[in-house]
C-alpha cells in the first residue's frame, strides 16, 4: 500500500493586515501573524523601512517558526515607508513611533501584554529607540548587525572619516526607490528619477566618491542629499545622536541578545554596545547581554565571503539562529532556563565555534608587535627610521573586502590584498612563518607614529593573514584622520586641529575586534595606506574646519619606527581557546 505524506500544516492560523495608529494620527501598516489556539500570546515585533512583507519568506529569522512556537508576530513598516503613512526621517522618528507601536501591540486582545523585538541593521535601531521612547511592555531586545550605539563608529563615520561609500549605498539603493514612488506628482517623480540616474552614473564612474566628492554639490536625489548632508555635519553635532543610545546605555535595563558578523560594517558598535551593557549589568546586577558573532557580512550569513569558505558549521543555518532566538525569547519572556553560555563566537582560521562567559575571554592577554625599519613585525622595537609613502588623493587606494557595506564590485569579507599591497602607496610589515598557532580573541588596534608634509592625513591600517601560498587575506581594519586624533571615535567629543608639517604625531587606530587563529606556516601581516575608497571619504591631506573643504594636495607620509617612535600592532591573544 503506497504511503503518502500529508502536507505540513501552516503554523500561521491567521494573517491580518492592520494599521497601527500613532499619537499624531499617522497609521503604520502592520502584518499580524497569529498562532493556532485561543491566545493571548506574547508578541514579537520587528520594525524597519525595507518592506516588511519580505520578512514572511526571506527574513533574518523564520517568522513562521516564531509563530509555531506560540508567539504573536507583528511586522511593521516604519513611518513614511512602503505601506505606512507619513514622511520618513531616518532614526529621529523612531523613539516616539516605536513606543507607540509597542503600546498598541501590547494592548491588543491577541497579546498577553508582553512584547519582545528582533531585527538586523535599521531594525535593531528601532528596538532601542522604542525602549528609550518609553515602552514598559517591551521586555527583550534581539538586535543584529546594529549601529544603534553611535553614528560615528562605522555608521556615518569611522575614526573621524566619513563613511561615504556605505552612505551612498544605503541612501541610493535601499531608500531612494520607495521614496521616489511616494512623491505626489508625476513631474516630481520624473525629476527625482533623473537625479537617481545621475547618482548611478556617478557611482559607476567613481565621481561620486573621488577626492572632494562630498563637497562637489551634485544634484542628487533627496535621500542621497540627506545622507551627504549628515556627513558634512560636525562630529559632535546633535543630529548624530538622534535615535542613538551612546549617552543612554544606562536606560537599557532589559535582556539583550546581540548578533554580529566579523565582516559587518557595524561590528564595532555591536561589540562596544555589548561591553557597555555588560559593565552596566555588573554594576547594577541587571541582566547580562548575550552575544553571537559569526564569520558573516552585513547581509550574507552563509559563512562564505570573498572567495573563502569557513566550513559547514559557519552558516547561520548550521547555527540555526531562529532556534537560538526562540530559546532565548522563551527564557526571558516565559521564564525558561537559559541553555547556553552567554557568548558564542566563530573562531576563524580554526573554523569552529567557541563558547565562553565573556568576550574577550577572561584569559586574553595583550600582545604588542612592533613595526621595524626592515619591514618585520617583532616582539620588541629595534633600530630607528621611517618608511615613506606618497598619498595622492587623485589616485586613492581601492577598497578590497573587509567589514564593508558597499555596492558592486566592492564586496565584504576576507579578500586577498595582494594586488592592493603591490601599490607603492601601501607599506607592509610581517612576521616570519609561525611555528605555532596564534589565536587573537578580542581587540585589535595600532599605534602609528607619523610625519607628513601635509596638514592632515588619513591612516588606514589592515591586519592580514598571509597564507603559505602568498594570499594575504584581511582579518580586520580601521582608519583614523589625523585632524581627529583627539576626538572620541564613539561619542565625537574632542577637538579637531591641523597637523604641523614635519612634526611627529602618535595616531591610534581602532581595528575593532576579531576571533582568528593564525595557523603554523602563516604570517601576521600589517598594511598601512593613506586611503580606502569608496569605503571612506578620500582625504585631501589639507586641514579644513568643520563643514569646509580644502583642495587636495599630494603629500608624503613617513611611518616612524624604533624605540623612540614605537609604531606597533596591538592584539588580545589567548593561549588555548576552549
Amino acid at each position: 500500500m503506497p504511503v503518502t505524506s500529508r502536507p505540513t500544516p501552516d503554523p500561521v492560523a491567521e494573517r491580518r493586515e492592520v494599521t497601527c495608529p500613532l499619537r499624531d494620527g499617522t497609521r503604520l501598516r502592520t502584518l499580524l501573524l497569529l498562532p493556532h489556539g485561543t491566545g493571548p500570546w506574547p508578541a514579537l515585533l520587528t520594525r524597519h523601512p525595507y518592506d516588511v512583507t519580505r520578512e514572511e519568506d526571506d527574513g533574518y529569522l523564520d517568522v513562521r517558526r516564531l509563530v509555531a512556537a506560540g508567539y504573536l508576530v507583528a511586522l511593521q513598516d516604519v513611518r513614511g515607508r512602503f505601506g505606512s503613512e507619513g514622511v520618513f526621517d531616518p532614526c529621529a522618528q523612531e523613539e516616539a513611533d516605536g513606543a507607540d507601536a509597542v503600546a498598541w501591540l501590547a494592548a491588543r486582545p491577541e497579546c498577553d501584554g508582553t512584547v519582545g523585538m528582533w531585527g538586523a541593521s535599521y531594525a535593531s535601531d528601532t528596538q532601542f529607540a522604542a525602549l528609550l521612547g518609553g515602552a514598559p511592555a517591551l521586555r527583550a531586545l534581539a538586535p543584529a548587525m546594529t549601529p544603534a550605539l553611535s553614528a560615528l563608529d562605522g555608521f556615518r563615520f569611522r575614526g573621524g572619516v566619513p563613511e561615504l561609500g556605505s552612505t551612498l549605498a544605503w541612501t541610493h539603493y535601499a531608500i531612494a526607490p520607495d521614496a521616489i514612488t511616494r512623491l505626489p506628482s508625476a513631474r516630481e517623480r520624473e525629476a527625482e528619477r533623473r537625479r537617481q540616474e545621475a547618482t548611478e552614473r556617478a557611482i559607476t564612474t567613481g565621481e561620486a566618491y573621488g577626492a572632494g566628492a562630498l563637497h562637489a554639490g551634485r544634484d542628487a536625489e533627496g535621500s542621497v542629499r540627506w545622507g551627504l548632508d549628515r556627513l558634512r555635519e560636525p562630529l559632535d553635532s546633535p543630529r548624530h545622536r538622534a535615535g542613538k543610545i551612546v549617552d543612554r546605555t544606562d536606560a537599557i535595563g532589559v535582556p539583550v541578545l546581540l548578533t554580529g558578523g566579523w565582516f559587518d560594517v557595524f561590528l564595532g558598535p555591536t561589540l562596544e554596545l555589548y561591553r557597555r551593557l555588560r559593565r552596566r549589568a555588573e554594576d547594577t546586577d541587571g541582566p547580562a547581554p548575550r552575544l553571537v558573532v559569526g564569520p558573516w557580512t552585513h547581509d550574507d550569513f552563509s559563512g562564505r565571503a570573498a572567495g573563502l569558505d569557513f566550513g559547514p558549521d559557519a552558516s547561520a543555518g548550521s547555527v540555526d539562529l531562529t532556534a537560538l532566538h526562540l530559546r532565548w525569547f522563551d527564557a526571558v519572556l516565559r521564564g525558561d532556563a537559559p541553555d547556553s553560555p552567554p557568548v558564542r563566537v566563530f573562531l576563524m582560521g580554526a573554523d569552529r565555534w567557541v563558547e565562553t562567559a565573556e568576550f574577550p575571554p577572561s584569559d586574553a592577554r595583550p600582545l604588542e608587535l612592533y613595526l621595524t625599519p626592515e619591514g618585520a613585525l617583532a616582539p620588541e622595537p629595534s633600530g630607528s627610521g621611517g618608511r615613506r609613502l606618497v598619498s595622492d588623493p587623485a589616485s586613492p587606494v581601492p577598497t578590497c573586502g573587509g567589514a564593508v557595506l558597499l555596492f558592486a564590485p566592492f564586496g565584504a569579507g576576507p579578500a586577498d590584498q595582494t594586488a592592493v599591497e603591490a601599490r607603492p602607496d601601501v607599506v607592509s610589515w610581517r612576521t616570519g612563518p609561525l611555528e605555532e598557532p596564534l589565536t587573537v580573541m578580542g581587540a585589535v588596534g595600532a599605534v602609528v607614529h607619523l610625519v607628513t608634509t601635509g596638514t592632515d592625513a588619513d591612516v588606514v591600517v589592515r591586519l592580514c593573514d598571509e597564507h603559505p601560498d602568498g594570499a594575504s587575506r584581511v582579518v580586520a581594519d580601521g582608519v583614523r584622520r589625523g585632524s581627529a586624533r583627539s576626538v572620541d571615535p564613539v561619542t565625537g567629543r574632542g577637538g579637531r586641529g591641523p597637523l604641523e608639517p614635519g612634526r611627529a604625531y602618535e595616531i591610534t587606530v581602532d581595528l575593532w575586534s576579531t576571533a582568528h587563529t593564525f595557523l603554523p606556516g602563516h604570517r601576521i601581516r600589517v598594511d598601512i595606506a593613506p586611503s580606502s575608497s569608496p569605503r571612506w571619504d578620500v582625504g585631501t591631506n589639507t586641514y579644513a574646519p568643520e563643514g569646509k573643504f580644502a583642495p587636495p594636495v599630494t603629500a608624503e607620509h613617513t611611518i616612524l619606527q624604533g624605540a623612540a617612535r614605537p609604531s606597533r600592532l596591538l592584539l588580545d591573544v589567548v593561549a588555548s581557546p576552549v
